[in-house]
């Protein structure tokens, strides 16, 4: 009886106690030990990336243009105010002015896809192309005018930017000349080949020009244009009276 009382009481202790008692241990070790050091998570290593140099700013437009049998590249600004300054009379009025700078810009964007020279686009003799010379050079002409002139030459150029004359979309041969007896004439009858928007028209105050007809005739007359601008015309009704069947506005 006593033996069966000591081998229960043992399989007590291997079953119940002896787990306990493990267990128990394993848990006050637990709560004895230190927490495990927690760490706040960095941030990753910064990395250095090279911001790269800012590309140039596109240059602006440029004429190819010879200068003295010289080939240069002018800024177009540049360009449209030493041509406008030398084809016209700077105390011509205002609306005169953009008319002609207005020509002079569709002269030189039809010379980009019509070239005039093998090596340039235009040239500085006006009996090919047109006339030119750099604004900063008229001092010793304009004297003690050449801010007031200089100012007139900008305007007419700033603010007729990016205006050209049009026909069926695209930029026409903007001839143009000094004054003519009464009326232009057609490029068929100068240069025998006909030319939509380049017709005779009507011209007669150009009778009152100081030095009579100059030129060839075709386009838009300079004098006629400083006449229409007084009688109150603006630019693009000078320039659509010269041109026939054009539209002012922008490319595209």
């Amino acid at each position: 009886m006593k033996r069966t009382l000591a081998v229960s009481l043992a399989l007590f202790c291997a079953v119940f106690l002896i787990p306990l008692l493990t267990a128990g241990q394993a848990l006050l070790q637990e709560q004895n030990e230190e927490p495990p050091e927690v760490f706040a998570s960095e941030p990753p290593p910064s990395v250095m990336v090279e911001t790269p140099a800012p590309s140039p700013l596109p240059a602006g437009p440029v004429i190819t243009m010879l200068i003295g049998g010289t080939e240069q590249e002018i800024p177009l600004r540049e360009f449209l105010c030493g041509a406008l300054a030398a084809e016209m009379p700077a105390l011509y009025p205002g609306e005169a002015l953009k008319a002609q700078a207005v020509a002079i810009r569709t002269f030189a964007l039809y010379a980009q896809k019509h070239p005039y020279h093998e090596t340039a686009r235009l040239c500085d003799n006006f009996e090919c192309c047109l006339a030119f010379s750099p604004l900063s050079g008229r001092e010793g002409d304009w004297g003690g005018q050449f801010e007031e002139l200089s100012l007139n030459i900008l305007n007419a150029v700033d603010e007729t930017a990016g205006i050209v004359i049009l026909y069926e979309g695209e930029p026409i041969e903007a001839v143009f000349f000094s004054a003519t007896d009464g009326r232009t004439r057609s490029a068929a009858e100068v240069w025998g080949a006909e030319v939509p928007y380049l017709q005779s028209v009507d011209s007669a105050f150009d009778t009152e020009a100081p030095n009579g007809p100059r030129g060839h005739g075709v386009g838009m007359s300079q004098f006629g244009a400083r006449q229409l601008a007084l009688a109150g015309l603006s630019y693009e009704e000078i320039l659509q009276w010269y041109y026939t069947d054009v539209e002012v506005g922008r490319v595209g």
